[in-house]
């Protein structure tokens, strides 16, 4: 099981890599190196685990508040609102938002290594993380299936949401196993 959660997370960080390489224009560098940071984050995850998890969740987190900070901006410079451009917006929340939670699947996966004590918070934390996942596997789901239908040009950003919704499946498993269990 966890070279399965591995290897598909793998491959969604390295198709979500290339969709933002193919994608890469000018103002953009910034979803590649978020990108490279997740694939980064991935890679040492499944092989080398040189980094604590600590410092990959933060360096995660980090990066989501940091794309979300720029999906602000965005919306402040452009003067508009979310029903105004939701294909472009609603890409970009997440984006951000799949850093945000990849760093808590990151945290889950990883374990906090506390004892029988904390059984009952740790299923509370178990059912608040699985109900997170859900939810952005929803909105991942939705996003995918809103961008193919609309066309124009949007299956590059379909397949990095695709990708990056398989991905953040594949992380949740090993922290969701043992608050189901």
């Amino acid at each position: 099981m966890g070279e399965l959660a591995h290897g598909t997370m793998l491959v969604g960080a390295l198709a979500g890599t290339a969709c933002a390489a193919a994608g890469l224009r000018s103002g953009r560098a910034a979803d590649l190196a978020a990108a490279a940071v997740m694939l980064a984050a991935m890679l040492d995850m499944a092989f080398i685990g040189f980094l604590p998890s600590l410092v990959w969740v933060v360096l995660l987190l980090v990066t989501g508040l940091a794309l979300g900070a720029r999906l602000r901006r965005f919306r402040a410079d452009a003067g508009i609102g979310i029903r105004h451009e939701p294909r472009s917006l609603s890409r970009q929340l997440h984006r951000a938002l799949a850093f945000i939670v990849g760093a808590w699947a990151f945290a889950a996966a990883a374990g906090t290594g506390a004892g029988a004590s904390a059984h009952h918070h740790a299923s509370a934390a178990g059912l608040g993380f699985g109900a997170a996942m859900t939810a952005m596997t929803l909105f991942g789901g939705w996003l995918v299936v809103r961008l193919i239908r609309d066309g124009r040009g949007n299956r590059l950003h379909a397949a990095e949401a695709a990708s990056t919704t398989v991905m953040l499946a594949a992380m949740a498993l090993p922290g969701l196993l043992p608050a189901l269990g």
